[in-house]
């Protein structure tokens, strides 16, 4: 029994050495689109927030034909036409 319970320890050892190293930072790939799906998300928000007090959205994800960026939603409440961007921040403790 002895050379059992010295097996398990070892491999217990063995795993918490393992689990206690650092990871890899992620590759550039990773962080695009984890970046990618944090804006989706905050730009779904500010869509629900909009229309929750009252703004008809006409266009999300607008790109002009003479511009390289986009516009995130075109919206109007009433008489006041909004072009909307959302920018999504992440708080990390």
């Amino acid at each position: 029994m002895p050379s059992v319970s010295r097996l398990i320890f070892h491999v217990v050892h063995w795993a918490a050495r393992k689990g206690l190293r650092e990871r890899e930072a992620p590759s550039p790939e990773e962080k695009k689109h984890a970046a990618r799906r944090t804006g989706i998300r905050g730009e779904t928000y500010a869509y629900w927030y909009l229309r929750r007090h009252g703004y008809v959205l006409v266009a999300r994800n607008f790109t002009p034909r003479a511009s390289k960026g986009e516009i995130d939603m075109v919206g109007y409440d009433g008489k006041t036409l909004a072009f909307v961007e959302v920018r999504t921040r992440t708080v990390r403790d």
